[in-house]
């Protein structure tokens, strides 16, 4: 026992004097009616004195991509600005923050060409269970909670002392090592800690060009106002192309899956094609009810 509290406060000095990066194996269905769309995303949990960032490694790694692709291409003059949406990779775009130590819950969400801050105002009930297991090497215990139209089963431990998970799940006496909901739709599983050095995300400087597909200075609403743009997305969802085209001198060539589009009607045709696919597709969402 006393060799373990030593393990335990040595482990407590390194992960609260450095950051550290959690891997989730995050498992989903987003379409509810077909049993084999299960799709799988590795994600972030980076964690530092000051609070935690979750995010998909695949969407940061393909932002990174466009974004250096844009920068050549102004600094070549380039006066009409390629963007290849097969680019941008990854399944989930949206980030969650967590500010330390009150847990200060904000969604980063793309919603059509803009960006929104959401603060969470829903607080996270848990009922914390007397099960136990071993969850690869950790002891973890058991809890429950309802959220966002889903009911969730999470195992914590602490093993690891940070009071933190994925998404927006917080608040057990340990760290999440897994959570899933009732319906088997969404999972997340830890499967690694990574020490690492502070990241800076370099932000894209478009040189006052509205630039579609690029990862935007999100605008801070609440989650009234956000639940509302996401129906007028869902009403018009080239809304926001369609005020960039209309902007004098504006010239937009967009690739969709290998098929370049140049002309204007063809861009928004296509763009609206295939977001209206996608949200067909994407009926099972993490949040039933935003």
């Amino acid at each position: 026992m006393k060799k373990f509290s030593i393990l335990f406060l040595l482990f407590s000095v390194l992960i609260s004097a450095q950051n550290n990066r959690m891997i989730y194996e995050y498992t989903f269905r987003p379409d509810s009616t077909k049993v084999d769309s299960l799709k799988t995303e590795w994600m972030y949990l980076d964690i530092s004195k000051n609070g935690s960032k979750y995010y998909s490694k695949s969407t940061f790694e393909s932002d990174s991509i466009v974004n250096e692709s844009i920068k050549k291409q102004m600094a070549a003059g380039m006066k009409s600005i390629s963007v290849s949406r097969n680019q941008r990779g990854g399944e989930v775009s949206y980030e969650v923050e967590k500010s330390y130590p009150d847990y200060k819950t904000n969604l980063i969400s793309r919603v059509g060409n803009d960006s929104y801050k959401v603060l969470e105002d829903r607080k996270l009930n848990w009922k914390i269970l007397p099960y136990k297991m071993k969850i690869g090497e950790f002891n973890a215990q058991n809890a429950t909670t309802d959220f966002a139209g889903r009911k969730w089963t999470a195992w914590f431990t602490t093993d690891v002392p940070v009071l933190d998970g994925p998404y927006k799940f917080s608040g057990l006496p340990g760290l999440i090592v897994e959570i899933s909901d009732a319906t088997g739709s969404h999972k997340m599983e830890l499967k690694g800690i990574k020490k690492l050095k502070e990241i800076k995300e370099e932000e894209l400087n478009a040189q006052g060009k509205d630039i579609p597909f690029t990862k935007k200075k999100p605008i801070e609403v609440n989650r009234q106002q956000y639940i509302k743009q996401l129906k007028q997305y869902e009403n018009d969802p080239v809304q926001g192309m369609r005020e960039i085209m209309n902007q004098p001198n504006s010239k937009i060539k967009v690739n969709i899956n290998g098929q370049e589009f140049t002309d204007p009607k063809d861009v928004l045709r296509a763009l609206e094609q295939n977001a209206r696919e996608e949200m067909k597709k994407n009926n099972n969402k993490i949040e039933l009810q935003p």
